[in-house]
């Protein structure tokens, strides 16, 4: 069951763009309303996680620049990978 539809909203068109969005519609095989609906409601969506992931990202910043400036030391595992990529041929074992 979909939730009650009691919110509206209005904008002006021009004709050609409403026009653009009627045969949209149609070629969708929807009305005009569930077309403007769906699409924007979509689109608010993207714009919304979008600003969401780089808000993020930016909180992460400072982080990121301190491990880059100050990185940790290698592990025996990593030690062991770089010798490797040093030899000419190398075979990668796996410890349990």
């Amino acid at each position: 069951m979909s939730a009650l539809k009691k919110e509206r909203v209005e904008f002006r068109l021009s004709e050609s763009e409403k026009s653009a969005l009627e045969e949209a519609a149609l070629l969708s095989n929807t009305t005009v309303s569930k077309f403007v609906s769906e699409t924007t409601v979509a689109r608010a969506q993207e714009v919304i996680s979008e600003r969401k992931r780089l808000q993020i990202q930016e909180k992460q910043w400072d982080s990121v620049m301190e491990a880059l400036e100050n990185p940790a030391d290698p592990t025996e595992l990593m030690q062991e990978i770089i010798g490797m990529s040093l030899e000419e041929t190398w075979t990668v074992k796996i410890k349990n």
